[in-house]
């Protein structure tokens, strides 16, 4: 029976075993080099050489509220960590063992090389052992369900220790104080109160009445006040990187705002009474995981640019076709298979970035957008391009192509190329006959992979550059 008893007290502390925290250094001598940490556990957050895949963009949004979640909980233990001696981004790597249990918590590094310089990142003795306890009292706690990995990995990321030094500017407010002890409020236009650690919106911003621009980004705001609708002359707002609570924060109809960046706050579907912004030009949304609705964008016909970079999106609502008066698309990082047809009803398109999705062809109707002079299309699964004569910038690099297009052929007005990392057998002489071209990126193709350099190949890229075109 005593046996049994034993035997089941190792099994109840193996069951709840918290995970170890160690430096770098001691990790290196007292568990495993960090060659064996990398075939052991797999980094999940690192881009890999061929550039194909890209981990961090995987995990950066679980990341950003991880360590944002990680910053709130160090002053909720009165621990700040600005007040850190020295500033730098502490790395951080968390290695996993099977069903997404964390093992180690390992921080530091043993050496960092600046400029040829070596920097070694030394916390004092009450540094070392506050933070140690922090983030083993944080991470054991802390949920990553969502990483849903099963087997043996590391993920890493880094926390900011120590206080960015503000430079004073002239007629720019950037701090708590430097606003309280203005004596001329009505004067100032700008408010540049990013990275304060500020727990709550500054009522102070409300003794600006003629406020054009206020930047609050990476603070740790959470509710933001009804009253900031009364700042009537109000143009350009940034609430990025805080975790906004939707619930309870909400637009009001307004002609003055004409600028919102509302990334890295938490969203998960585009508010409603976005649409009161009735003037709004610049719409920044990107880094949130968001699920559209089939009418988000309509009334909201004066946009001019739209961020969804990194939104985890697999297909966007037809109401995007309602942009009228759109420029530029950012769609950078997301998960379309397909682009809908709607986006080639936006007749005033000058860019368009649809990179890092995993896209098979761009439909046939995009011919339609005359005025776009700019698209980043790398990192798909593209094999055919259709035409669009009046572009200037084209990058199609890491895709499927095996033949050259011929339709960059007729691209009169191109100045820059990408084309890397296609499997093209043929060697593009057609180049030579674009005589805008500034810089063309041809490398990692099949054509370059041969035991001795091409007659053609030498040739083509010779009398490019003697043109002044840069070709890599």
């Amino acid at each position: 029976m005593k046996k049994l008893l034993i035997i089941f007290f190792y099994a109840s502390v193996s069951a709840f075993a918290q995970p170890k925290v160690y430096r770098a250094d001691e990790f290196e001598a007292k568990v495993m080099p960090p060659r064996l940490q990398n075939s052991e556990y797999p980094n999940l957050s690192r881009v890999s050489d061929d550039g194909r895949n890209n981990g961090v963009m995987k995990y950066d949004l679980e990341l950003r509220k991880l360590n944002f979640d990680f910053r709130k909980f160090a002053i909720s233990k009165q621990i700040d960590l600005s007040a850190f001696e020295k500033k730098y981004a502490m790395p951080i790597n968390l290695l996993f063992k099977e069903q997404g249990k964390l093992e180690y918590i390992v921080f530091g590094f043993n050496r960092m090389v600046v400029n040829k310089q070596v920097f070694f990142d030394t916390l004092n003795a009450n540094e070392d052992k506050q933070f140690r306890e922090l983030i083993g009292n944080y991470f054991q706690n802390a949920d990553f369900s969502n990483l849903k990995n099963t087997q043996k990995c590391s993920i890493y990321t880094s926390v900011a220790l120590g206080k960015e030094l503000r430079k004073n500017r002239k007629n720019m407010i950037s701090t708590i104080e430097m606003a309280e002890s203005c004596n001329q409020p009505d004067t100032v236009k700008s408010l540049v109160l990013n990275k304060l650690n500020l727990e709550k919106f500054p009522d102070v911003v409300f003794r600006f009445k003629n406020l054009e621009k206020l930047d609050l980004s990476d603070n740790y705001i959470e509710q933001v006040p009804k009253q900031i609708w009364e700042l009537k002359k109000l143009k350009q707002l940034s609430l990025s990187g805080n975790y906004i609570d939707y619930s309870t924060f909400k637009f009001y109809k307004n002609k003055h705002l004409k600028d919102l960046n509302l990334q890295f706050t938490g969203m998960a579907e585009l508010p409603k009474s976005l649409k009161k912004n009735r003037k709004l030009e610049v719409l920044f949304v990107g880094n949130n995981k968001i699920e559209f609705r089939k009418n988000d964008f309509r009334r909201m016909s004066n946009l001019k640019a739209l961020n969804l970079y990194n939104v985890r999106t697999e297909i966007l609502p037809k109401s995007i076709g309602k942009l009228k008066n759109l420029e530029e698309l950012d769609l950078y990082h997301n998960e379309l298979k397909f682009l809908p047809k709607e986006v080639c009803e936006l007749s005033k398109l000058k860019t368009l970035a649809v990179a890092n999705n995993q896209l098979w062809n761009l439909p046939e109707e995009i011919t339609k957008l005359t005025n776009l002079q700019t698209l980043y299309a790398h990192h798909n699964r593209l094999n055919t391009l259709p035409t669009l004569p009046n572009l200037k910038l084209l990058d199609i690099g890491y895709n499927l192509f095996k033949v050259f297009p011929e339709e960059v052929y007729q691209l009169k007005d191109l100045e820059e190329f990408d084309i890397t990392h296609n499997e093209i057998m043929d060697i593009p002489e057609g180049l030579l006959a674009l005589n805008k071209l500034q810089k063309v990126f041809i490398k990692g193709n099949e054509f370059y992979k041969t035991d001795k350099p091409d007659d053609k190949l030498t040739k083509l890229t010779d009398s490019l550059e003697k043109r002044q075109v840069m070709v890599r």
